[in-house]
């Protein structure tokens, strides 16, 4: 485990912060959509710093890791682990990737998060 993992929210956890918080309010709400968010960053055209996307999508402040609360903290982890999951399985091992879709009340997968 690393500190990242030790610090970092449980995905339940994550996705009701993003549902509480506001002001500001994060671009994504569900877990499903985060990761699909993420993946698309990882394999996007230029590679981005990730602090200039991962703060804006949370709604957290640019100066998150030295002005933010313990929460901040631990979501700002959150996302890096889901990061550096995505980006290790993809480049590591393509065939491995698979979206994180949600799944709807009566069953399936619902790909609209």
């Amino acid at each position: 485990m690393s500190a990242i993992d030790d610090m970092a929210l449980s995905d339940e956890a994550l996705e009701a912060w993003m549902a509480a918080k506001t002001n500001p309010r994060p671009l994504v709400r569900t877990v499903s959509a985060l990761d699909g968010f993420v993946t698309a960053s990882v394999t996007g055209p230029r590679f981005a710093d990730p602090q200039d996307w991962m703060c804006p999508l949370m709604g957290l402040r640019r100066d998150v890791l030295a002005k933010g609360s313990a929460t901040d903290h631990a979501v700002f982890a959150s996302l890096a682990r889901i990061h550096n999951r995505i980006n290790e399985t993809l480049f590591d091992r393509p065939q491995d990737y698979a979206p994180r879709f949600t799944t709807k009340p009566g069953g399936g997968i619902d790909p609209r998060p």
